[in-house]
């Protein structure tokens, strides 16, 4: 019987199997014709839904299962799932649970509208952009309509010797209070940072199982960018981490990204950069590059070095050789 009375309440539920789908549930109706109605109802949407291509049937999802889906299917065992996650779910917020088909560019827009009414960077938007745009595209949906907005390419701040010296000597060198007891070893993080070119959690996460004193050699294995790679250690990073081997040290760091950060602003603070926006820990990476630049090191050299992703991201330093143009000028010169 397709219907029947269930339970002291007289409610009507439904039992039937269609195309290998076996439905049991309440109809929430309390008279057989109306219960009779929901199962034809019901025996109606499995038509339907067995008709759909996978496309269509994802384009009736609800925002919040699609990022669940994409979540447990592409992104749970990638470096950055927790951040793609948690962006992927700002999305809902920001756009509502709305089925996929629903999300055209009007809605996109609105996105935008709410995101820079908050005053984030550009870049920060792009990420909600790409986010979503990677998103739908998982599941088969159009993604025409989301251009990402075009970034302002800001100027690369590099950390002169002078600055340098300054941060280093201050963090070192200055009587501190016990809250400030770990500044010493961020002296030592920041000369082992703009010498390697390392990303900030590269070095923090660095062990001594991947530091090679024999061959002269650090190994980054997991990173940003999923390339892992070598960097030879100069005199001064091989002293710094030879003489943080303490007993059986597993790492020459233990301080976190944010006693990095306070140590760091401390110095800012009071170097008088709190007006400089780009006086900034990563800027020890642009500082790496550009001294490796102005040494005449190749681009795809140090594009390894620095384990970029591509040549293109490398070649915004290309610049700072200018010295590379006026060689090359003199081959055009009669003999």
């Amino acid at each position: 019987m397709a219907v029947y009375k269930r339970g002291n309440k007289n409610v009507f539920y439904m039992n039937f199997t269609i195309n290998g789908v076996r439905v049991f549930k309440s109809t929430g109706k309390f008279t057989k014709k109306e219960a009779k109605q929901a199962e034809a109802m019901e025996r109606q949407k499995i038509m339907i839904e067995a008709s759909m291509s996978p496309q269509e049937k994802a384009a009736k999802m609800l925002l919040s299962d699609a990022v669940d889906h994409v979540y447990n299917t592409r992104w749970k065992n990638t470096k950055d799932a927790n951040g793609a996650h948690r962006r992927a779910l700002r999305l809902v917020e920001l756009i509502g649970n709305i089925p996929l088909a629903k999300i055209n560019e009007d809605a996109v827009h609105k996105m935008i509208l709410i995101l820079e009414a908050s005053k984030i960077e550009v870049a920060t938007i792009n990420r909600y952009l790409a986010a979503l745009k990677t998103l739908l595209k998982a599941l088969k949906q159009p993604t025409d309509y989301i251009k990402l907005r075009k970034e302002r390419s800001g100027r690369i701040r590099v950390i002169s010797r002078e600055e340098e010296s300054t941060v280093v000597n201050m963090l070192r060198n200055t009587k501190h209070n016990s809250r400030r007891h770990y500044f010493p070893d961020v002296a030592d993080l920041v000369e082992v940072l703009i010498d390697t070119g390392c990303r900030l959690s590269e070095v923090l996460d660095l062990r001594y199982d991947d530091i090679n004193f024999e061959t002269n050699l650090i190994s980054i294995w997991i990173n940003k960018g999923d390339r892992p790679r070598s960097i030879p250690m100069t005199e001064r990073v091989r002293t710094i981490l030879q003489s943080r081997k303490i007993g059986s040290a597993a790492k020459p760091f233990t301080i976190d990204k944010h006693q990095a950060g306070n140590a760091w602003d401390w110095s800012r603070k009071h170097m008088g950069f709190m007006d400089d926006p780009e006086f900034l820990l990563h800027a020890l990476r642009h500082t790496c590059a550009s001294r490796l630049v102005n040494a005449g090191i190749d681009l795809y050299v140090v594009c390894n070095w620095l384990g970029h992703s591509s040549i293109q991201i490398t070649q915004r330093y290309a610049h700072l050789n200018p010295m590379k143009l006026s060689d090359a000028v003199l081959v055009l010169e009669p003999c």
